[in-house]
């Protein structure tokens, strides 16, 4: 809850502003939330809900509406995150019902949408500021973000001029969540079970996470993509500040869609779940890469992405919109290593964050005959796997509807099995992912891809502090040769 003036009108109003007057929010009061909900115990905007519902769903009755909403926010689960993946998945692909429209198929199952993703003025996008949210005690977050009634983000303020201004604001978060024996019956847990961002700010720093994110992973959105920080300047009539940039790289409606659809994993790592969303120069080359390879030219390429800055969910992010464009009609992906624990790991990543059925192939044999079957499968491979003992390596499918994503694109890339997978597979557009491209005469990364599509290199990852500096000295060693036979 705001109380320092100073994070009134440095943080929180800018903050409202980039979202009413640039980026198509409606603000509404916090006295109209409490007409649009049965107590501040609920923090879904049932009303606003159940409407747009309605609108989305013309066919829809009645009854199935108010049974929808109460799917919603009666979801049956152990914790605040497992209720936060299943919210997720009714976000992303809808919930059902059972109705007759009067089709001559009876009562079947009918699908719901929550969100209209291909056309995003079709859904309301609401923020409130002191939203106020009852549980064992009173919280009053300063702005939450809403979608169809639903609270998607939720946004704390700090003021600038506040020691330690990002730390506070953190602390205030895990309070509301209760991320910690500290603050049991402190929080509103139950804001968060549908929330899907959530960001701290003091202005000059903004720094985005979601449900339980650890504190070194919280992290600015330095590029407003598609926009740049020139036209953040433009638009704004002065610098932007990191607030700013975060505001209009996530909260725009279309890539908030984005994030929320494409860009969000719950990830099983060592027997827990474990909430991740994209880092803006994943979400940033995931989007690249689409445009790229849906222009009129189909090119592939390669992205230039530094060591720990999370190429493997890149890879996934990247996948996700593949499959789901529906212009290149469930195209057939095959991810490619050189190591079979690389193999291991990216097909570990795509299982356990959700990704439908990819699929390991066993051997060089199990490779040709997976490739050799109809479009629409996820097919992980080492290049090691493209071999045979025939002199010539065979073509396996023209079908030009194949995208092959390489990792460590800087090896194993120049010699006879990159030259298998290449035959094996005609039509196919690759795309290099890299940490380090070559240009050397017999191996070079942009001859083999072509051009860089979107580049995260070491110095931008220190900057973000995804990779620590890089410190050398350099020294003459201290040897001698003794003998004349050496």
């Amino acid at each position: 809850m705001t109380h320092d003036p100073k994070e009134l009108t440095e943080v929180e109003d800018p903050a409202v502003e980039v979202l009413t007057q640039h980026l198509g929010w409606i603000e509404r009061t916090a006295q109209d939330a409490d007409d649009l909900r049965p107590s501040r115990k609920e923090p879904i905007l049932v009303g606003l809900l159940k409407e747009k519902i309605r609108d989305l769903n013309p066919w829809i009755s009645e009854e199935n509406a108010a049974r929808v909403v109460h799917q919603i926010t009666t979801v049956q689960a152990t914790s605040v995150l497992e209720a936060n993946e299943k919210i997720h998945a009714m976000l992303d692909l809808g919930t059902t019902v059972q109705q007759d429209l009067g089709d001559g198929w009876g009562e079947r199952s009918r699908t719901v949408r929550l969100i209209d993703y291909d056309k995003p003025d079709n859904n309301d996008f609401t923020v409130i500021r002191q939203y106020h949210v009852e549980h064992y005690t009173l919280c009053i977050p300063d702005i939450v973000l809403f979608v169809n009634g639903i609270p998607i983000g939720v946004i704390e303020c700090k003021s600038p001029y506040l020691n330690k201004a990002m730390t506070e604001a953190l602390k205030q978060i895990n309070r509301y969540q209760e991320n910690s024996s500290g603050f049991r019956n402190q929080g509103c847990p139950q804001l968060f079970r549908t929330a899907q961002i959530i960001i701290a700010t003091h202005s000059t720093v903004a720094k985005i996470g979601t449900n339980y994110t650890p504190l070194r992973h919280w992290s600015e959105w330095k590029d407003p993509w598609p926009l740049t920080l020139e036209d953040l300047t433009f638009t704004l009539g002065r610098l932007p500040s990191s607030q700013d940039a975060l505001l209009f790289g996530t909260c725009s409606k279309e890539n908030l869609l984005d994030l929320i659809r494409n860009c969000t994993v719950f990830e099983r790592e060592a027997g827990r779940v474990v909430k991740k969303v994209a880092k803006y120069q994943q979400f940033r080359a995931a989007n690249k890469v689409l445009n790229q390879v849906t222009g009129p030219e189909r090119k592939g390429g390669f992205i230039w992405h530094w060591q720990g800055s999370g190429k493997s969910l890149t890879m996934e992010f990247t996948a996700v919109k593949l499959r789901r464009n529906e212009a290149l009609a469930n195209p057939t992906l095959v991810v490619v290593t050189d190591r079979t624990d690389l193999d291991q790991q990216i097909h570990s990543t795509f299982f356990h964050c959700g990704f439908p059925n990819p699929i390991n192939a066993t051997s060089a044999a199990d490779l040709k005959e997976i490739l050799s079957r109809p479009v629409g499968q996820t097919v992980m491979t080492t290049i090691q796997k493209f071999q045979d003992a025939a002199e010539v390596y065979p073509t396996l499918t023209e079908e030009k509807n194949i995208f092959v994503l390489v990792d460590e694109a800087h090896r194993s890339q120049y010699n006879i099995l990159a030259a298998n997978m290449r035959k094996a597979l005609p039509n196919a557009c690759f795309i290099g992912f890299t940490g380090t491209p070559i240009s050397l005469k017999k191996r070079d990364t942009f001859a083999e891809f072509g051009d860089c599509i979107d580049r995260y290199d070491h110095r931008q990852s220190v900057l973000d502090g995804v990779t620590v500096p890089i410190y050398y000295e350099s020294r003459m060693p201290k040897l001698s040769i003794t003998g004349n036979n050496l």
